[in-house]
């Protein structure tokens, strides 16, 4: 049986859009100069993002190793298997961060986060986005952005690590519905 396409073909997912506090422009090779400043800059923080024990970014992390990630997540958008946005202040001066939304993936033959879950939002903030935001008030604005606009019904977004504690999201894997 075929898995379920991400987003239905007739969701057209922003490009670029203006949310309050910030403005999303879809993640691509454009943003290697200012992502890749934002990413050595915050590395410590943001090895915590996608996990507890993720390890990205690495220490060594080189331009060219940044922009190659760059280039995924631009290819990932265009064939609709994950949307990934840089995120900048309103007045698109500074570059505050990325969030990255997925599909559920695990190595787990059965994980009954793929049945009650849809998608996962993850992201993280620059410190210049740490001067401007915080990271509560970006989830808020995240949350409520994809519950109105996006094809999924409510409460199918995780935010693991955010929304449900890396333990709790674990121990999601097993729990009955």
């Amino acid at each position: 049986m075929a898995a379920a396409p991400f987003v239905p073909e007739s969701f057209q997912p922003p490009e670029t859009l203006s949310l309050p506090g910030l403005v999303l422009q879809k993640l691509a090779p454009q943003h290697a100069d200012a992502d890749f400043a934002a990413v050595r800059s915050s590395a410590e923080r943001i090895r915590h993002v996608f996990g507890p024990d993720n390890g990205w970014p690495a220490a060594g992390l080189s331009f060219a190793e940044n922009l190659a990630d760059l280039q995924r997540h631009a290819a990932e958008f265009e064939e609709r298997r994950a949307f990934n946005y840089a995120l900048f202040s309103p007045d698109g001066q500074d570059y505050l961060g990325c969030l990255y939304l997925k599909p559920i993936k695990s190595r787990l033959e059965h994980d009954a986060r793929r049945e009650r879950f849809r998608a996962q939002l993850f992201f993280w903030l620059s410190e210049a986005g740490l001067k401007a935001l915080s990271e509560a008030q970006v989830l808020s604005t995240l949350q409520a952005w994809l519950a109105r606009d996006w094809p999924w019904p409510a409460g199918t977004v995780a935010c693991p690590g955010r929304a449900e504690s890396w333990p709790d999201w674990a121990a999601l894997a097993d729990a009955k519905r």
